[in-house]
């Protein structure tokens, strides 16, 4: 199953000892690993962000381009904001990432970092999460998974039909409405088109960094586990739902 994994860190030292240990569970084929992020918020608020390759991505402020893929989508009808431990609240006051246009949901997460405390988001595939739990649970001090086809996919389409649906009763009030109230109707049929148009597009462009994803998982060899029935069988049970949910999205498209 696709999800995001997001956990809380005492450290930024641990994040990264826990981002070794998905790495070493992609390695392993226990777990399918794409994007990986950690943030970290610093004892004076300021938030930075690394890659996967350790790489610092700057501070406080992210610039288009930056953030790329699955994660650089999560935003606007695309996105789900969810909270840290503790019940903190999305925006609350502190220097975000301020990231718009990159992702709004790496900036709203950095909003959430606790000081001194770091955050690792990373774009998983499991089949069953004792891998992960096994490894990060130790480490970390808040551990979420997210369905990304309950907490994104499906929204995103809904909403979407929602506007087709909108815009559609709005062209035929138009049709209807006495002169002066035509106006008005014009202009919101033109957002809700415009809102249309912006939606599709971000879905188009999720789909293209979908099926890149799904194709580099695919592609990696499987490794032989025949020592180990199970694992075997969870990696060809994995391999078979990705390349399902490849051929769907090409279908769809």
């Amino acid at each position: 199953m696709e999800k995001m994994i997001q956990a809380l860190f005492n450290t930024e030292v641990e994040a990264f000892k826990g981002l070794k240990a998905l790495q070493e569970l992609n390695l392993t084929n226990d777990i399918s690993v794409g994007e990986t992020y950690i943030l970290t918020r610093d004892e004076d608020g300021k938030v930075n962000i690394r890659s996967a390759k350790n790489e610092s991505l700057g501070n406080g402020t992210l610039t288009g381009g930056v953030i790329g893929g699955l994660i650089g989508l999560l935003a606007g009808p695309l996105g789900f904001i969810v909270g840290l431990a503790g019940g903190m609240i999305a925006g609350s006051a502190g220097e975000t990432l301020k990231a718009e246009g990159v992702s709004d949901y790496l900036d709203q997460i950095s909003a959430n970092i606790p000081d001194g405390k770091s955050v690792l988001i990373a774009h998983v595939w499991e089949n069953w999460e004792t891998p992960v739990d096994a490894l990060l649970g130790p480490l970390s001090i808040d551990l979420k998974r997210f369905n990304l086809d309950e907490k994104v996919f499906v929204p995103a389409k809904t909403e979407l039909d929602k506007l087709n649906s909108d815009i559609k009763a709005a062209e035929n009030k138009l049709k209807e409405v006495v002169e002066t109230e035509k106006a008005d109707w014009e202009t919101t049929l033109t957002n809700l088109k415009a809102k249309r148009a912006a939606l599709e597009d971000k879905l188009r462009t999720h789909t293209a960094q979908q099926e890149k994803q799904y194709e580099e998982w695919i592609s990696q060899s499987p490794a032989d586990h025949s020592e180990d029935a199970d694992k075997q069988a969870r990696l060809e049970n994995r391999i078979k739902e990705q390349k399902t949910r490849l051929d769907e999205i090409k279908k769809d498209r």
